[in-house]
């Protein structure tokens, strides 16, 4: 299966970044944009699946954000875990 598939809304989300220049977004709306739900997300985070500074970062404050090129690079070449749950 392509990694693409896996996320159909990849398009949407490629064009949606380019228009607002944003490359970093919050979960909850990384979540919006992509139909990932938020739980999923940091189980990624806490399982080691999206590594910090590849796939999301923490903010000054704190916060974590999603970076988008590195979800793209992820669904477009990433590869699945070993276990799956």
């Amino acid at each position: 299966m392509l990694r693409a598939e896996r996320c159909p809304r990849l398009p949407f989300l490629i064009r949606s970044t380019a228009m607002t220049g944003a490359r970093y977004v919050r979960i909850k709306r990384f979540a919006e944009l992509t139909g990932y739900t938020e739980k999923a997300v940091y189980r990624k985070i806490a399982d080691g699946v999206w590594i910090h500074g590849r796939e999301y970062r923490r903010a000054p404050d704190g916060s974590l954000c999603i970076d988008l090129e590195g979800f793209q690079k992820w669904v477009e070449n990433g590869q699945a875990p070993a276990s799956s749950r």
